[in-house]
């Protein structure tokens, strides 16, 4: 297989032969169906579908008037958005658009306070397709009556996966079975916003939420204290003042009356 290691590097994943994958670099990538196999092709020849990537991401578009392409199981009539993890079917074959990475170690088991991390999980296919859980808690996925996402089907175990919080990082760990991430099987990882997580083949979830949440929280330097306000002055300090306007008051009035008309 290539290896393309660097979580922005994305491959398309041929599932049906050994074939190596197809690196996606910035740019339009078709693929057509050749002797009964979907092959690569020139940009200007009869093609079946492509996969073009920009910087606003990952799409696939559809040939004009094909029909029975699928992502994750949803027919595309014309133009899907991708991401990594993704499984699409054209005439009978499965590709993964895949995002494969190197997994650091996991962290220590020093979770950060309840509440300080807002990411959710998000499902985007299964049972809980649109339904969103905080991860303020460790999380238990699995088809015991007890998980918080109760999921069944053909190779899901009672306590399949936790996903939890430790030192600031979100962890996929103590897995009774595999778990695919981002078109890849882990048994565990420290996972980043933006993954997906595939239990089952079908029931699929991302990790949504602020890329800088993902870290440990930064310690926050105090605004200096405002000078106080200053106490409005006394009475006592207001005198001198109000007896220069009375003698100049009493002086102008002597004026007057000692200068005005008699």
């Amino acid at each position: 297989m290539l290896d393309c290691t660097a979580m922005t590097a994305l491959c398309l994943r041929f599932s049906d032969d050994a074939r190596p994958d197809l690196p996606l670099d910035t740019g339009v990538h078709a693929l057509a169906l050749r002797d009964g196999r979907l092959v690569p092709v020139a940009s200007d020849d009869a093609w079946l579908l492509q996969i073009c990537h920009d910087r606003r991401g990952i799409w696939l578009v559809v040939a004009p008037g094909v029909r029975g392409i699928h992502v994750n199981g949803r027919p595309v009539r014309q133009l899907a958005l991708l991401r990594a993890g993704d499984s699409i079917h054209a005439e009978g074959h499965e590709l993964l658009l895949v995002a494969p990475r190197e997994h650091p170690p996991l962290p220590p088991p020093d979770p950060i306070p309840t509440g300080s991390v807002h990411l959710v999980l998000r499902g985007i296919g299964g049972d809980h397709h649109g339904r969103s859980v905080s991860l303020e808690q460790p999380r238990w996925i699995g088809s015991a009556s007890g998980c918080d996402l109760r999921i069944e089907g053909h190779g899901i175990v009672p306590e399949h996966a936790r996903v939890a919080l430790r030192s600031g990082q979100v962890v996929l760990d103590q897995t009774g079975a595999e778990v695919w991430l981002n078109g890849e099987p882990v048994r565990q990882a420290v996972l980043q916003s933006g993954d997906q997580l595939v239990f089952g083949g079908r029931h699929r979830f991302v990790l949504e939420g602020p890329p800088a949440s993902l870290q440990t929280p930064v310690a926050v330097t105090p605004l200096p204290p405002e000078p106080p306000t200053p106490a409005p002055a006394h009475w006592t300090q207001r005198v001198p003042w109000l007896l220069v306007a009375a003698l100049l008051l009493a002086l102008l009035l002597s004026g007057l009356l000692m200068f005005g008309p008699r």
